[in-house]
């Protein structure tokens, strides 16, 4: 009887496994045209196009380079899969995946078979997205403002696996989007009613119009034992930063005025000074933050 029933599961695992590779096939077909229509087809080396003509695979992270050389970005990203499936093994089981291979995916690497399945399993189409190059986050003209990439390069080393895990306000998905991160989350994806997991770093760049929404998140996030780096602007005469800020979250004062925009090569000067909340944490991460970034450290209240 123990027999009968583990060869049935076993039987409706491999029938999942195949119902997936089937579904994949589709997937493949359908992106295959929107590569062709955004010209990556064509601008992929000849080995790969062949790989994925012959055998409808590909290296993961080599399509992604070639994607977001011509300007898109590919949707849904595998990490958020991941995350949304449970996590790891959940994962694994609901895809019939190695456990290998989806923690390869959730760092946006194995391969593009492997991702298709992955996507089918969270129920999502595999689309190209157009990157809006200027747009730092999803709000009007005059609340977006991208981090420099400068900054955040001084902030990733402070970071335990030197990449933050998730950045909830993110333009984009993927490496087209402006902070390394395993899991971005777009408007579509909404961070504020999203989970920001369990002990993970995140990076918040909000819209500044929402500031109190997303800091008061991030607070509550701390439960969890999540981290948050928040930017925002120094507008210590505000009410806000006198109600959730001042005497009781860490900050550090950037010096001068950072430039934001398209990266560092677009400069944009903000008309403004920047501070960068430390929410949770160890008591010593805000001075490594200060250190690192040349800001210097407000005190707060004991």
């Amino acid at each position: 009887m123990a027999a009968s029933l583990k060869n049935n599961a076993r039987g409706k695992h491999v029938s999942a496994v195949s119902e997936n590779v089937t579904a994949s096939s589709r997937f493949l077909i359908r992106l295959l045209g929107d590569l062709d229509t955004a010209g990556i087809l064509a601008a992929l080396p000849r080995e790969s196009r062949y790989q994925l003509r012959k055998y409808g695979n590909i290296a993961l992270p080599r399509l992604i380079a070639a994607i977001t050389k011509q300007g898109y970005y590919l949707t849904p990203d595998p990490g958020l899969c991941v995350e949304r499936l449970g996590g790891i093994r959940p994962a694994a089981g609901k895809t019939g995946l190695s456990v290998n291979t989806i923690q390869a995916l959730k760092q946006g690497r194995a391969t593009l078979r492997s991702y298709l399945i992955l996507a089918i399993a969270h129920k999502s189409l595999v689309r190209l997205q157009k990157i809006n190059p200027r747009a730092a986050l999803w709000t009007a003209k005059d609340n977006t403002w991208m981090t420099p990439p400068s900054l955040l390069e001084q902030l990733y080393p402070l970071l335990p696996s030197k990449t933050f895990d998730i950045d909830p306000c993110s333009p984009c998905v993927g490496p087209a989007a402006p902070v390394r991160a395993y899991v971005h989350y777009t408007e579509r994806h909404d961070g504020l009613r999203q989970s920001w997991g369990k002990g993970t770093y995140c990076y918040v760049n909000p819209p500044f119009s929402h500031l109190r929404k997303w800091i008061h998140k991030a607070l509550a996030e701390t439960d969890n034992g999540v981290v948050s780096i928040l930017l925002c602007p120094a507008r210590v005469d505000s009410i806000w930063w006198h109600a959730l800020v001042a005497n009781r979250i860490p900050v550090v004062m950037l010096r001068g005025r950072l430039h934001f925009g398209g990266g560092d090569n677009r400069q944009q000067k903000a008309p403004f000074a920047s501070a960068l909340l430390i929410i949770g944490g160890s008591a010593q991460l805000p001075k490594r933050v200060a250190d690192a970034t040349g800001g210097w450290l407000a005190s707060i209240a004991p």
